[in-house]
């Protein structure tokens, strides 16, 4: 649980009992929360790039890829449809 902290000039902490909300000087959080939050912080990151040119021309080439296959499959069912209209 985090917990509001004030640092002494002798460098010690002091619990301020403060809400964390409310803190005016440092939130002192355990190792899980910490790394909680810095996965969901990871999450909301803008990609670099790289990475968003990949996801791009990734997105891009599955479209031309599933166009193409219709097309094709499409002109072999034409192909040997029995039903002339």
């Amino acid at each position: 649980m985090a917990e509001c902290v004030a640092l002494n000039p002798d460098g010690t902490l002091t619990l301020t009992g403060q809400p964390v909300d409310q803190c005016t000087g440092y939130v002192l959080v355990s190792g899980s929360e910490h790394a909680s939050m810095s996965f969901l912080s990871s999450l909301f990151e803008w990609p670099t790039a790289d990475i968003a040119a990949t996801w791009l021309v990734g997105a891009f080439g599955f479209v031309m890829v599933c166009n193409v296959a219709g097309s094709m499959v499409g002109s072999v069912v034409k192909m040997v449809s029995t039903d002339r209209h």
